[in-house]
């Protein structure tokens, strides 16, 4: 058996994100993993709802044998086995982010080349987490051209508090993809808007879409393709999601309703942060650079990413790669423009 891999869960942005990381490479890899002092120094130390879901997922995926996963815990061992295909349903039982669980599965059952189904309920459009409509919309497509081969569709929406939505997933045997090399962004193709609430009075989305669109106009005289939707929901909420596509790199910005925050200013926020990412450098935002990390190690092809922004969540990702032997490395002074490569192995 190859040596067991240590890993302390207090270091670095997000103990949530190292194990989520390192269950995915564990099951690709086969290497086994220990992680210590999980998110300590938190409100709440220890594994999470939707920390154990994704133990539990990885572990189905690869018959792997599990010590340590139960919520509060702050311990974890991990032995993989061999990644098996077939149907897999987690309830999360909370509003933890659905969407964390399938960015950790999917990669999995992609490397092995074989088909399975994945069902997972909780929350779809949680704070702090990739919304559902952002995987759906701007990290599958991207994730798709370097071989992995999946699809996604959303039951119901499950909003922070509450969650209770439904998201699935089908993945089929991986295509070969090539190197994902996103140094330069090209001209800008178009912007894209999607507006959606579900369960509200009051036309919360298109007073999104219209505070969105009225800061996109009066800046930079920039005109969005837009939807608008009514979602099925287990609980009432709203989100929106702004998309700027250029010739090779894009960003995608999104935001959650707020109580007491008016729908014409949320829509206002979220156009002022994609304005901030056309006027700096770099191909991708920066949430989309550490969450293409690890499909890049998978998909064994290597790639290099710039972004307008390194984040501790960047460079913590690049360094758990480093410790399962993916060579990756990122580049530029956190907090500004700078990069992510990782190596074909």
């Amino acid at each position: 058996m190859p040596p067991l891999i240590t890993l302390d869960g207090s270091h670095g942005e997000g103990g949530g994100q190292i194990l989520r990381t390192a269950l995915t490479l564990s099951a690709v890899t086969g290497q086994p993993f220990a992680m210590t002092r999980i998110r300590a120094g938190r409100v709440q130390p220890g594994l999470r709802p939707q920390h154990v879901a994704a133990v539990r997922a990885a572990a189905m995926a690869c018959g792997a044998r599990v010590g340590g996963a139960f919520e509060g815990s702050p311990d974890l061992r991990f032995a993989p086995g061999a990644i098996s295909g077939g149907e897999f349903r987690f309830e999360i039982g909370t509003a933890g982010a659905v969407t964390l669980v399938l960015q950790t599965l999917l990669p999995i059952l992609a490397a092995a080349g074989v088909e399975g189904r994945v069902e997972v309920t909780g929350g779809t459009h949680v704070p702090r987490s990739p919304s559902y409509h952002f995987l759906a919309r701007h990290w599958l497509p991207m994730v798709q051209r370097i071989g992995l081969n999946a699809s996604l569709g959303l039951v119901r929406a499950g909003f922070y508090p509450r969650g209770g939505g439904e998201a699935r997933a089908d993945v089929l045997p991986g295509s070969q993809g090539g190197t994902l090399s996103l140094e330069a962004r090209g001209r800008l193709v178009g912007i894209r808007g999607l507006s959606g609430a579900g369960r509200l009075r009051g036309e919360v989305a298109r007073r999104q879409r219209d505070g969105a669109q009225e800061r996109l106009w009066e800046q930079r005289r920039l005109e969005a393709e837009w939807d608008v939707i009514d979602v099925p929901a287990a609980s009432p909420g709203s989100f929106l999601l702004l998309e700027a596509v250029f010739e090779h790199g894009r960003a995608a910005f999104g935001s959650l309703g707020e109580k007491r925050v008016k729908a014409e200013v949320l829509g206002d926020r979220t156009a002022r942060r994609l304005l901030g990412f056309l006027d700096s450098d770099g191909a991708v935002d920066p949430h989309l650079a550490d969450q293409l990390a690890v499909p890049l190690a998978v998909s064994r092809q290597g790639g290099r990413i710039s972004t307008t922004e390194v984040t501790g969540h960047l460079e913590t990702v690049a360094a758990v790669l480093t410790v399962f032997g993916v060579a990756a490395r990122t580049w530029g002074r956190r907090g500004g423009p700078g990069g992510l490569e990782v190596d074909r192995c």
